[in-house]
Order: C-alpha cells, then structure tokens, then sequence
C-alpha cells in the first residue's frame, strides 16, 4: 500500500514538473494572415474531339474531319506547336462489331495564351462539327511566382494584426518563433473548370441550344494562409 502512495505521488510530481516545463520560455502572440489575389490566366488547355458520324446515310470520314481541322487551326493563325495528339479511337455505333460499323475519333490538345485565341478558335472550327470542344484545365506561366508573393503578403498580413493587436494593449511585438504554411492556393472549381463548349451541330443533334458565351471561364484564384507566433515584449 506504502509502494502505491510513493509511485502515485511520483507520478503527481513528474506531472506538476512537466506542466512547469510546458509554460516556461517567452510570451507570444499567435496570429493568421491571409491573402487572396485573381489572375487571368494564359495558359488554357483545350480538348478538341473530332469523331466520325453519318449525314445523309454517308459516313462523314476522320480524315475530311482532320483536314478541316487543320484548316481551322490555320485560319485561326494559331502555332501548330501549340496543338498535340490526345487520343485516337472508335466507337461502335451499331450493335455489330465489323469495321465499317465503327465511328473513329481523334482528340488534339491545344494549349491557347488568351480568352481571345479561344473566341477565334470557336469561330473558325464552327464548320468542321467537330464533336466537342472542352476547356480541360486553366493556368499561368508565372504560377509559382505568384505563390511565393502570396505567402510574403499573407505573412505580413499577420505581422500587422499581431503589431495591432498588442498595441491595443500597451505591448510590441518581438522576433518572430514559429512560421507555419498552408497550401491552400487554387480550389479545384477555380483552376479545372471543366467547361464544355459543343459545336452548334453538337447542340442541334442533342436537341439543345449553344451557350450564350462560350468563351466566358473564371479568373484563377489563387489563396495563402500563414500562423505564425511572435514573441512578445
């Protein structure tokens, strides 16, 4: 019975001890800065589908769809640098499985510079029918120069709520303990906006109707978030 007091008490001891330990060292203020910016991209990443389809009981072929494709490409004066082969296939568009039954697709991935390139884009594959157009993805060639500026912004975000905060109550802040970062930078609704922009026949074969704008997609939005401790004084 003695033994178990004497451990017990041990243990109380080591944990007055510790909790001592814990609350030792500088005062210090903890605070969260953020910060926000928009960015027109100039960099959008389009997928364009071109797939074989029957008019007037006539397969309409890949390649008069390729070459009208090019020729959009072309009298849109974009870079033929700028255009990759995605993905090439067919799809059965019958219950039979000969070839003659299969409709071949082709996807290309342009990478454009502006919402003005794209509007162009629109304009010069309008006659091609392609199946569909899809802004797969947008971006900027300075993206990572921004996220560093961001996260300088958002840590002198906190640097002045924490001079303000201590002000208001006879005190400065003092060297800074402890920086800590949150990658929080693009929300995926921002940066993959997954925009579907069909050619008119598309729409018409579907029984819908275009979009009023088809070139309209968000800014990018880029965010950071910084903790950060000072000491003080």
């Amino acid at each position: 019975m003695k033994s178990s007091v004497l451990v017990s008490l041990f243990l109380f001891v080591s944990i007055i001890s510790f909790a001592q330990e814990g609350f030792k060292g500088e005062h210090f203020i903890e605070v969260t800065g953020n910060a926000k910016q928009e960015v027109d991209p100039n960099e959008i990443y389009v997928n364009v589908q071109l797939r074989e389809f029957e008019e007037n009981r006539e397969k309409v072929s890949l390649e008069k769809l390729d070459k009208e494709f090019w020729d959009a490409i072309k009298g849109a004066n974009i870079d033929k640098k700028k255009v990759s082969l995605a993905n090439v296939g067919s799809q059965f568009g019958k219950l039979g499985r000969k070839d003659k039954d299969a409709f071949r697709e082709k996807t290309y991935q342009l990478i454009l510079s502006s919402g003005g390139e794209l509007e162009k884009l629109l304009e010069k594959i309008e006659p091609v029918k392609v199946n569909q157009v899809v802004i797969t993805k947008v971006s900027h060639t300075d993206i990572e120069k921004f996220r560093i500026e961001l996260k300088v912004k958002a840590l002198q975000a906190a640097k002045t709520k924490a001079e303000s905060l201590l002000k208001s109550i006879g005190s400065e802040i003092g060297k800074p303990l402890m920086v800590r970062e949150f990658e929080n930078f693009y929300p995926q609704n921002d940066m993959a906006t997954n925009v579907m922009v069909r050619s008119k026949a598309g729409y018409e074969a579907e029984g819908g109707m275009p979009a009023e704008d088809p070139t309209a997609f968000r800014k990018i939005t880029l965010q950071a978030q910084v903790t950060a401790q000072f000491e003080i004084k």
